[in-house]
């Protein structure tokens, strides 16, 4: 399974949102400030009850990457304004809903026993 590093996820944030171009580095301060918007953005997603993909909070599987960059994206897009917190606030649950998807366990079909007491 292509997994990502949190470096990798906060590129790619950066490249989503067409602040860096797609052959192009980050400079070390746009990096790290998106890595660490990465990092609280994944603990948020975590407290609202947001599974997070296999609990690993350092690497991101493929089927995660561009949903987690979306996302990760409004939290990132007023402070370059690129648009206002408001309406990246107002995005933000449509994006999770996305997440919660890839975070549900699917269905196996078989009956569940249980122990009454």
């Amino acid at each position: 399974m292509t997994t990502f590093t949190t470096n990798e996820l906060a590129t790619r944030v950066l490249k989503d949102l067409g602040l860096v171009a797609a052959e192009e580095t980050p400079s070390d301060a746009d990096l790290t400030w998106a890595v660490e918007t990465c990092e609280s953005e994944v603990q948020m997603l975590s407290a609202k009850g947001i599974p997070v993909w296999n609990g690993s909070e350092v690497e991101v599987p493929q089927e995660y990457l561009t949903v987690l960059s979306r996302r990760i994206g409004l939290a990132v897009a007023p402070s370059f304004g690129l648009m206002s917190l408001a309406d990246a606030q107002q995005a933000m649950p449509l994006a999770d809903a996305d997440l919660r998807i890839l975070g549900m366990t699917p269905g196996t079909g078989t009956t569940m026993q249980a122990e009454y007491f």
